[in-house]
């Protein structure tokens, strides 16, 4: 299918004729040159800010533009065989405008206030949902006080019917657009759906709007005496039939974004509704509905089950497969319940395994997430957070997250960060689990068998602590260290001085709430770092008991088959990458061509937004984001199939696997391979996991849970600087004796060597980098002198000197093998030095004086003559760096260069 195809594939219709609407003059420009750059943050609008009232007559062409209709720029190439579906949705909402409105007069924070201006597609998508649920359930119909035609009822509510646009009573009302209260409670839910869609509508719009501000008051088309008014005047004039013909008309994609939007929103809200419908008799028997039996109301669906369906958020994790997303329902009995839009049979068939796993001598029963799988979709039960009681049920806690922390490794699940656990009492309640037998990502491939390593431990989980950093300060996302409230590492966009004419976007720290993640006792969050010994003893009692109990896993008939069909998640790549690039891609500049917009979205297929992990999804990663989707692919356990939201096969993406047959069992003990499920995979998730349960011993968990104490160390809190206490008593000291200083350090080298990852002729080892002086990160470790490889190179060679012992030359060599390459790549990327820094600890300076330490102990001529190369790059980071400490800066590259100079005489030292 070519690429435009499968861009803009889906309904059209023929050409329709062009669009008169009655409205009144409008002044607002089209025009715009801003550099305003996109990104708002979520915000709440309000939904009572304008009412319709009597205006003029004027008439606006609403057709063809340049001789070609009006939307064909929003089309990907510029041609199309008929009217898409979504151009005749927004001609449909833009006519169905009032001709005038009347904005209240008080504050609109963030986007708020540009409520109104959407609202004509607001209340177009919700008719258009009132016609579906009254088709799935006659009883809906008729119990909704339908919204007045041609959109007067617009974002307000008007006494007396509309025609032609105008309120025949004059009576307009400030609120939100209601229905008659009914039993069912669907008021109350389709006033949900409009606000949450006028947010989202808002957000795609907020750009273009607010450079058509700019623009509308640079060139002194606003009335007004301050801001504010000004700011409503520009509202009006953009929320009427007019005003709003121009501004569709003027960016067609940012038309097709928005009926995008709300056709996808509708869609899957009331495909939600249909399917409640259907499985209410099924709700209260399995369980997730809680401690609620229910009640036998009718509502959505008329059938036993909860009682009215009075409230749905929607959007509780990311939209996928045109719109479709998490949702939380309300009921007016007090229950809640949780409607996931995929498959649920992967999270029944864990809740199988966890209950056996709970039964097994040693290992802590954990609490289960109940579910309601149907095939396509599922309901899940709402887990509440609530607190410990004592402190004995806090240590409880996180010695069951280390036993799940160890099935969950087993299973090699993936993405479970602080949004998919919830904390209830003494138990971690899992809420997600789509990334199980997820595949290996590209450290996997790695040429660094410390990232190899680090990729296929616990860390992969997304349990342990991992911090996403930004320039001054970072974060930490996981599901034990995560959850706080802090500031975001990144900036994101945010308005100032919104709701005037002087609003503009601003990059800003946004800001993360409190999570659910962390159990509290007393009021106050658990501090992790504190239970480090009850996670991993709880660990160390899972991994012991699968590993003992393995042989009920394995095989044909055993519990991991039961996963073999399941539909399972694959993340080629960061959600980050996706949403910010949706966010990004909303420029004015991108609103008016299709074909421009799609140039952006296709910097996926460069190396600007990364590689992905599994080549071969680009075309359906930009289809899927012109659906307003953040892309999600999936696979089975039991197959090498890979396909797209869509539902599309993806050609040519299965990550390279050997054969089953040829998958081979590695011993854990040859740290060279690292676990078994290293390379020595087979075709399936499901092989790799059944190669890494065989290979499960003592070693593999020894190593495990050194991980695991390695990365509880970045939640620590800081420690305090305290002065040194006086009158401390003196006493001699005594040398030791030059043999007991050797074995010791023997003792060092030797743990060295042994916690090393080696691949082919390489070593490395995972290690904590210090960020900011503030933060420790586990990683593979760079080049670096204090934190690197070079560093514990530099010892084994200086300890080989003194034994004469091969094995410490031969790891201080393999450490160093990457250097080569390493220097390679810093002289293509000269504009970069000045960052590195030539200091002696975390800079160049120090890399190139232990290479000519190494080569000098070890008589190894190759190696000093790296020497020359880490010289030269030194001095030319010296030259543009601005630091002058000794760590990173050019003190401590002077006294490395001096070093290198006396040891060897080079003069460019």
């Amino acid at each position: 299918m070519a690429e435009k195809d499968l861009i803009d594939r889906g309904t059209t219709r023929r050409p329709a004729p062009a669009v008169s609407v009655v409205s009144a003059p409008s002044s607002a420009s089209s025009s715009s040159s801003s550099s305003v750059t996109p990104a708002p943050s979520p915000v709440t609008p309000a939904a009572s800010s304008v009412t319709p009232v009597v205006s003029g007559t004027a008439t606006v062409a609403f057709g063809d533009t340049a001789g070609q209709p009006w939307w064909l720029p929003g089309v990907v190439g510029g041609s199309a065989s008929g009217e898409p579906g979504w151009a005749v949705f927004a001609r449909e909402a833009v006519a169905s405008a009032p001709c005038d409105v009347v904005v209240a007069d008080r504050a609109y924070p963030g986007l708020s206030g540009f409520g109104p201006v959407v609202a004509p597609f607001v209340e177009a998508a919700t008719r258009r949902l009132r016609d579906a649920l009254a088709e799935d359930d006659p009883a809906v119909n008729g119990s909704v006080n339908s919204p007045a035609v041609n959109g007067s009822a617009v974002n307000g509510s008007v006494n007396g019917r509309a025609v032609d646009g105008r309120a025949v009573d004059g009576r307009a009302v400030d609120g939100p657009a209601t229905e008659a209260p009914v039993a069912d409670g669907s008021s109350a839910v389709l006033a949900d759906f409009r606000r949450q869609l006028t947010g989202r509508l808002s957000r795609i719009a907020g750009r273009t709007l607010v450079t058509e501000l700019y623009e509308a008051r640079r060139l002194g088309r606003l009335r007004g005496e301050g801001p504010e008014e000004r700011f409503r005047d520009f509202v009006r004039r953009t929320a009427r039939r007019d005003g709003l013909a121009l501004l569709v008309t003027g960016y067609p994609v940012l038309a097709r974004l928005l009926a995008t939007a709300c056709l996808n929103a509708g869609d899957a809200f009331a495909e939600m509704a249909a399917r409640l419908a259907a499985d209410r008799h099924l709700l209260a028997p399995s369980g997730v509905l809680g401690d609620r039996a229910g009640s036998p109301e009718g509502g959505l669906g008329g059938n036993a089950g909860p009682g009215a369906l009075t409230g749905v958020e929607a959007g509780a994790g990311d939209s996928h497969r045109g719109g479709r997303s998490v949702m939380l329902l309300r009921f007016a009995d007090g229950a809640r319940l949780v409607y996931k839009p995929r498959p649920l049979a992967a999270h029944r068939h864990f809740n199988t395994l966890a209950q056996w796993f709970g039964s097994l001598p040693g290992a802590p029963e954990l609490r289960v997430l109940r579910v309601l799988d149907r095939g396509d979709y599922g309901w899940a039960e709402f887990v509440e957070e609530r607190p410990c009681s004592t402190a004995a049920e806090t240590r409880q806690f996180y010695r069951r997250q280390g036993a799940l922390l160890a099935l969950l490794h087993t299973l090699d699940g993936t993405d479970l960060h602080h949004e998919n656990l919830i904390a209830c009492g003494p138990h971690p309640v899992l809420v997600d689990v789509e990334t199980l037998f997820h595949p290996p990502l590209g450290p996997a491939r790695s040429a660094d068998p410390a990232a190899r390593a680090l990729h296929d431990s616990v860390h992969r989980v997304g349990l342990l602590p991992q911090l996403l950093v930004g320039d001054t300060t970072a974060l930490d996302m996981s599901a034990i260290g995560g959850g706080r409230a802090a500031s975001s590492p990144i900036e994101t966009a945010d308005w100032a001085e919104a709701g005037t004419d002087r609003m503009r976007l601003v990059r800003r720290a946004g800001r993360f709430t409190e999570s659910a993640n962390r159990p509290r006792l007393g009021g106050v969050a658990a501090a992790p770092s504190a239970y480090t010994d009850a996670l991993c003893g709880g660990f160390r009692a899972g991994y012991t008991a699968i590993s003992e109990h393995r042989a009920e896993l394995l095989g044909d008939d055993g519990l991991l088959r039961l996963f073999a069909r399941d539909e399972v998640r694959v993340v080629p790549r960061p959600t980050w990458t996706y949403t910010t690039l949706l966010d990004e891609s909303t420029h004015p500049d991108l609103m008016r061509d299709a074909t421009e917009r799609h140039r952006v979205l296709s910097l996926l297929r460069t190396p600007l937004l990364g590689v992905p992990a599994l080549p071969g999804v680009e075309d359906e990663e930009v289809a899927e984001l012109w659906s307003g989707d953040v892309p999600v692919f999936g696979t089975r356990p039991g197959s090498t199939e890979l396909w797209s939201g869509t539902g599309r096969t993806v050609a040519g993406a299965a990550p390279d696997r050997p054969s089953y047959d040829t998958a081979r069992e590695r011993s854990p003990h040859d740290r060279a391979a690292g676990p078994a499920a290293g390379d020595a995979i087979g075709p399936t998730g499901l092989a790799r996991v059944e190669a890494k349960v065989r290979a499960m011993d003592t070693v593999d968990r020894q190593d495990q849970e050194r991980i695991i104490r390695a990365a509880m160390v970045s939640t620590s809190p800081e420690p305090p600087h305290r002065a040194a206490p006086g009158g401390r008593s003196r006493s001699a000291a005594t040398a030791p004796e030059p043999e007991q200083l050797l074995s010791a350090a023997r003792s060092v080298g030797d743990q060295l060597v042994s916690l090393a990852y080696r691949h082919g002729s390489r070593t490395n080892w995972i290690g904590l980098e210090l960020l900011g002086e503030r933060y420790w990160r586990l990683t593979p470790m760079a080049a670096d002198l204090a934190g690197g490889y070079t560093g514990p190179a530099l010892f084994l060679a200086q300890l080989a000197a003194l034994t004469g012992a091969s094995r410490y030359a031969e790891a201080a060599r393999e450490a160093l093998t990457p250097v080569p390459g390493l220097l390679d790549a810093l002289h293509g990327r000269a504009d970069e030095l000045g960052s590195l820094g030539s200091g002696a600890f975390a800079g160049l300076g120090g890399i190139a004086y232990a290479l000519t330490e190494v080569g000098t102990l070890l008589g190894d001529r190759e190696v000093l003559d790296l020497a020359g190369p880490a010289v030269r790059l030194s001095c030319a980071a010296g030259a543009a760096e601005d630091g002058y400490g000794v760590r990173g800066g050019a003190a401590g590259g002077l006294v490395s260069l001096l070093a290198v100079h006396r040891a060897t005489g080079r003069p460019e030292a």
